[in-house]
């Protein structure tokens, strides 16, 4: 591979890893005092830019040094093409949808609109669970379960980790976040 073209792929990586380092100086000034068995919010921006300059360290690393051929695939792209019943060449593959992006922004619109009513966690299910069908995706017991799952996993990061404070709906929906919050251990 020529050297140009390695460093034409390595440039948005340089560029997202300086912008890291400098957001990270900034972020530095937060100026919080959280309780003792607490993070406080000066720790997410910090962690979160710290994990994106490692990405792209690890990305100019792999665009200047290590790459090979103009394609390089992911691990996903490689567990797929490995599956059984699953052609190699992208020819079986749906191409791109208009119905399926409209599909998309639609369940996204509902879900903005949605949230404050139904509260995070029914509405994010239904979410999930609408954009996996909008996919394409048929299996839809799995995609309950997944959607389910999901939801739960992103109410106990944002309540038990990231100590956010997320919209529980209003009447009967309301009901169904605090018994599920009270279930989880939720304060």
């Amino acid at each position: 591979m020529r050297i140009a073209s390695r460093l034409a792929r390595a440039a948005p990586y340089a560029l997202l890893l300086a912008l890291a380092a400098g957001f990270y100086v900034l972020a530095g000034r937060i100026e919080y005092v959280a309780p003792n068995d607490r993070i406080g919010p000066d720790f997410w921006p910090r962690a979160i830019l710290a994990i994106l300059a490692l990405v792209c360290a690890y990305e100019l690393v792999k665009s200047l040094f290590l790459a090979r051929s103009g394609s390089v695939g992911g691990v996903l792209q490689t567990l797929m093409e490995r599956a059984p019943g699953v052609a190699a060449d992208s020819a079986s593959a749906p191409g791109p949808s208009l119905a399926r992006l409209a599909g998309g922004i639609g369940v996204t619109l509902a879900y903005v609109f949605l949230v404050d009513k139904l509260g995070f966690f029914l509405a994010t299910a239904a979410y999930l669970f609408g954009f996996i069908v909008v996919g394409g995706y048929r299996r839809w017991g799995f995609a309950l379960i997944t959607a389910v799952g999901g939801s739960l996993a992103m109410v106990l990061v944002f309540m038990k980790i990231v100590y956010v404070s997320l919209p529980l709906g209003v009447g009967p929906f309301q009901r169904v976040s605090l018994a599920l919050l009270a279930l989880l251990g939720v304060r």
